[in-house]
């Protein structure tokens, strides 16, 4: 059986030698060049790593997919391994507490008046009477959290740790959750966005998602709060963020991901002066490709023993 490792920016090849002494029996091969991949994952049956369209087609005997991302919606949007019957996993949980530090550090350049400091830092400008006046901490502020998967989970925990009032909505709220004032369901979306000082966008995409976040729903919100997005571009409309953050119906606002990726150079967001812009970083991390790896082993132990479904398996009908 031959498992290839795609090319990716975690060096999860680096893991290979140790795979192979732990399954002997199996052919480990690395292709780092994506040209290369519909040749080499012609003949492989599992696969770890990002792959368009016509390397999916090219893959005649592949039956499982390890996504080395949380978010699997690229690989969803192929229509064959969508509908088909290749497994695909995803990486839910490697993220959790990066994305959540990056949603925090976000934050708190805005409220620590860091990111402010940093553009006057090139100027040699002292302004401590200007920034000083409109400081926040935010022992007591709200922050509201759209989702509560692994990500919605760690950040909570951080958001409690700054004494923060938290509230989320989920499709499917759970009970009895620690660090959380306040577990409502999607229905209660607007009530969210009405109450919170900070809004942390933390679902995955799926077509239902595309534009939850409106024109309608950040008119919602107070005048004074943030909106960050940390999960995946298109959940947050970005043309009615503009137009809000323009005209400072909110305050400010902090994106990691967009759509598309990358954000094109003439984009209208690049020039807003109450948006921070990230680009997709929030899940980078020192112990990423030793997470995602300790996922890939435990898997392909289970996949070999027909132990079913695997871990992070996504239901490819729901999205996740």
């Amino acid at each position: 059986m031959k498992v290839l490792f795609g090319p990716n920016m975690m060096g999860l090849e680096k893991g290979i030698p140790a795979l192979q002494q732990a399954f002997p029996a199996i052919t480990f091969v690395h292709c780092p060049d994506q040209k290369a991949l519909p040749t080499e994952i012609a003949d492989a049956e599992v696969y770890m790593g990002h792959l368009n369209r016509d390397s999916f087609l090219a893959a005649r005997k592949l039956k499982w997919i390890q996504s080395p991302s949380t978010g699997v919606n690229y690989y969803l949007a192929i229509p064959e391994l969508r509908d088909g019957d290749v497994i695909l996993t995803g990486a839910r949980g490697t993220h959790a507490a990066c994305v959540a530090e990056s949603a925090m550090g976000m934050i708190l350049a805005f409220t620590r008046g860091i990111r402010e400091s940093i553009q006057l830092q090139p100027q040699h400008k002292w302004a401590m009477r200007d920034i000083r006046s409109r400081l926040l901490e935010l022992t007591g502020l709200t922050m509201g959290i759209i989702a509560f998967g692994s990500i919605g989970q760690a950040l909570a925990k951080r958001a409690k740790a700054f004494e923060m009032r938290v509230i989320v909505v989920d499709k499917f709220p759970p009970a009895g959750t620690d660090y959380v004032d306040e577990m409502w369901g999607l229905d209660r979306l607007d009530d969210l966005l009405a109450e919170s000082d900070i809004v942390v966008v933390a679902a995955p995409w799926t077509p239902e998602a595309q534009g939850m976040i409106g024109a309608a729903q950040i008119a919602r919100m107070k005048p004074s709060a943030m909106l960050v997005g940390i999960s995946r571009g298109g959940i947050i409309d970005q043309e009615a963020l503009a137009k809000a953050l323009r005209a400072r119906q909110i305050a400010c606002a902090a994106l990691d991901v967009f759509q598309p990726e990358p954000l094109p150079a003439d984009n209208e967001l690049w020039d807003i002066e109450n948006l921070l812009i990230t680009p997709h970083i929030a899940g980078g991390t020192q112990y990423e490709g030793k997470y995602l790896l300790e996922i890939f082993s435990e898997n392909l132990g289970k996949y070999l023993r027909g132990e079913f479904p695997l871990r992070n398996q996504v239901n490819k009908q729901l999205g996740y």
